[in-house]
């Protein structure tokens, strides 16, 4: 009893450092549980937060490019009297104006008079006219009938501690007398270049006077000025109220009261004039006429306040005529005013009551001034760095904006709409950021490049989606396990190779190889094909060449006679090109169908890319249709369905949404590519479906074109947008695509 009760006794007691032991055990699991939970979530966590951020600083970088200008007025003073032109050094520190009796220099930080040079032989005259261009070139007319020309320069200086002082100096050409009759001079046109200049000036009705200054450097060095005056008669209705030189033809356009613009060849001795553009209607004058940066986009403006942007297109020989390109926000009443940006397509135009901001380019109004109920504006002019605007009114008082419009190209419609471009017959979508000149407006449409980037994936999914589909259908439902084994494994090692590899293969070899067996590649899948078919008629009809095809190994017999396809189609391809293509498939399809070969073409590069995609979703699709429950097959196969019949109408729906995933990763992964569109296409943005011309991607147009942006730049910060449509390109596609994976799912949940 003794012994049997204490056995009794030990049991509980023994118990208990169990329990103890699996209690701290369970405690540890949950603590460990509990931290690899939290680990996990922090992870995800981070990855999503790593994300987010590096979307804000794809948005913060791109967000300026949409930011509205601004205008600031910085400072307001009198002058001596009421200006007829200003006009302001770089760095807004002086300006000058043309008064009545010369030019005066103001200090715009002090507010203050400096000074007023004197002009040689002036006698006592007042400026009736006054031409002046942003390159503060100069051109008075008197009330005596002469013409000064004279150049304005601000000379910048430094002193011991780098303080900056801008001197303003006034250099003075030779006078001309245009009427001799004594007669106001009122309305003026001149061109400067290297070679000298030309001045316009109305002289009588129907009659402008022609001053010519050329300058020809001598073998010694100096420089020998020769100088023509002429008279130039224009049959015009009514009187002469606009003149511009049109440097780009070497041509003067006039436009009248009548609303009409005249052409005069200053090539021909007999300077024939053509009419080539009118106003609206009839009546409306021509108040002001000039070209914005580059020479070639010419702004009228008219009576009735419009103001329209045109270009002088040559319809014959000797033939031309302005042709309309925007409309822009117009005046309530008369604008006469004008003054262009040296940097860029910006221009001003100006009524009594209102200053605009316009930008060429887009045919955007951006920006509106508008003056005191007491004054009216009379004078205008954009600061050379397009960072300000100086206006002078009629109560001499000169007004100076601070402008912060470091982005005037960019809008909207700029990126994604058709844009009419100079030299272009009709408006176009066009991506060209560089150019040879600084008067080159970039043209930065980002729809060239999302459709790149559309037709390098179509072309490529075109081609990868059928492999990899039947290849992994095939594979997971027919092949021998024991080949399956190595197949898989080999295609997946197909998804290490680096796609700069693949893009170098491609470039090389597989670009000049299409090239020359293109009409080959157009047989190869008709004759393979047909090779397949005769081969499956021969295996059903011959039971004695059964043994050439074991069941799950008729993958050696299909490569065989893909192979020897492949040769056929080769040798077929050369004879169709000799008796059926003129000897050349290139002019063949030049004459025929007036398409252009390139080597480096859509079709290389949906090969090249084709392989880069194929093993994500022949992984993926294979997955899914071996991990199909065993029991639907067993079941399908039992109720007396054929293999084929179960694989077809059991396993391929209900691994469908997986399938359909494969695709859309498959197609993300194409959206993405860089490298291989880098180097297989000749990176031309131009938008065209023909699978025999090349693109440009967004991911390729950020890898070629970020090395050389500036910082900051508009170009920069572009290609940091295309960065935030490919992100939301590939976010849209794999959101869908994950939308209609769990519908399908549910779908064939049942199952």
């Amino acid at each position: 009893m003794t012994d049997e009760t204490q056995q009794n006794k030990s049991g509980p007691e023994a118990s208990r450092p169990d329990r103890a032991f699996f209690s701290r055990n369970i405690v540890k699991r949950l603590l460990v549980n509990r931290i690899a939970t939290g680990v996990v979530t922090s992870g995800g966590w981070i990855i999503i937060g790593s994300i987010l951020a590096i979307l804000f600083v794809i948005v913060g970088e791109f967000y300026p490019l949409f930011k509205e200008p601004t205008l600031t007025l910085d400072r307001e003073f009198k002058t001596r009297s009421v200006p007829l032109a200003v006009g302001i050094d770089p760095y807004q520190e002086k300006a000058y104006a043309v008064e009545k009796d010369g030019i005066r220099f103001y200090s715009l930080l002090g507010k203050k008079f400096i000074s007023q040079p004197e002009i040689p032989e002036w006698n006592s005259a007042q400026v009736t006219g006054v031409f002046a261009s942003q390159k503060d070139f100069l051109v008075l007319g008197l009330s005596d009938g002469r013409i000064y020309p004279m150049q304005i320069e601000f000379r910048p200086s430094y002193d011991s501690e780098s303080r900056r002082t801008i001197e303003p100096f006034l250099l003075v050409e030779d006078a001309f007398q245009i009427q001799n009759d004594g007669s106001p001079v009122t309305l003026l046109a001149h061109l400067k270049n290297e070679h000298g200049y030309q001045i316009a000036a109305r002289s009588a009705k129907g009659q402008v006077s022609l001053v010519s200054v050329r300058l020809r450097k001598t073998m010694m060095g100096t420089t020998r000025k020769s100088i023509s005056q002429k008279t130039i008669s224009v049959p015009v209705q009514g009187e002469i109220t606009a003149m511009v030189f049109d440097e780009a033809h070497n041509n003067l356009l006039l436009g009248t009261s009548y609303g009409q613009i005249f052409q005069v060849d200053l090539d021909d001795p007999e300077h024939p004039s053509q009419l080539v553009g009118a106003t609206r209607r009839p009546g409306v004058a021509v108040t002001h006429l000039g070209f914005v940066l580059g020479g070639y986009s010419l702004i009228v403006s008219d009576s009735d306040g419009a103001v329209f942007s045109t270009q002088l297109q040559k319809i014959s020989a000797g033939k031309f005529k302005l042709t309309k390109i925007y409309d822009f926000q117009p005046h309530e009443n008369q604008s006469h005013l004008f003054s262009i940006s040296l940097r860029n397509k910006g221009f001003l135009t100006g009524s009594k009551k209102m200053v605009r901001l316009h930008y060429g380019t887009t045919g955007e109004t951006q920006l509106s001034l508008s003056v005191p109920d007491n004054a009216e504006y009379k004078a205008i002019t954009l600061a050379p760095k397009f960072d300000g605007i100086l206006a002078a009114d009629t109560t001499g008082t000169l007004h100076l904006w601070k402008m912060n419009n470091p982005y005037p190209q960019m809008s909207i419609k700029s990126l994604f709409s058709r844009v009419w471009y100079e030299g272009y017959d009709e408006p176009d979508y066009v991506w060209q950021s560089t150019g040879g000149s600084d008067e080159f407006e970039s043209k930065l449409s980002l729809v060239p490049l999302i459709f790149g980037t559309l037709k390098g994936t179509l072309y490529a999914m075109l081609f990868a989606v059928p492999l990899a589909i039947f290849a992994a259908f095939y594979t997971s439902q027919f092949m021998d396990p024991g080949l399956k084994r190595t197949i898989k494994p080999t295609i997946e090692m197909m998804a290490a190779l680096p796609s700069v590899v693949l893009g170098f293969f491609a470039a090389l070899v597989i670009a000049p190889q299409v090239e020359t067996f293109l009409p080959g590649l157009a047989l190869m899948p008709f004759v393979v094909t047909g090779l397949i078919l005769l081969a499956l008629l021969v295996h059903e009809k011959v039971p004695a060449l059964k043994f050439m095809a074991h069941s799950g190994k008729e993958i050696y017999l299909l490569v065989f006679i893909t192979f020897l396809g492949g040769l056929l189609s080769f040798w077929m391809g050369t004879l169709v090109e000799s008796s059926v293509l003129m000897g050349d498939h290139r002019i063949w399809l030049k004459q025929v169908f007036e398409v252009t070969y390139d080597q480096r073409n859509a079709l290389v590069v949906g090969l090249a890319m084709g392989f880069a995609i194929i093993p994500i979703i022949f992984t993926i699709a294979e997955d899914s249709l071996s991990n199909v429950p065993g029991h639907l097959k067993a079941s399908s196969l039992a109720l007396g369905a054929t293999p084929w019949q179960t694989a077809l109408k059991v396993i391929l729906p209900t691994a469908s949404p997986g399938i359909f995933s494969a695709i859309m990763i498959g197609f993300g992964r194409a959206v993405g590519e860089t490298m291989i569109v880098l180097m297989a296409t000749g990176n031309t943005p131009i938008m065209e479906w023909s699978i025999f011309n090349g693109f440009r991607a967004l991911s390729a147009n950020i890898a070629v074109e970020l090395p050389e942006a500036p910082e900051g730049g508009t170009l920069f910060r572009i290609l940091f947008l295309a960065a935030f449509l490919l992100f939301v390109m590939t976010f849209v596609i794999n959101t869908i695509a994950e939308v209609v994976r769990l519908r399908m799912r549910k779908k064939y949940q049942g199952l």
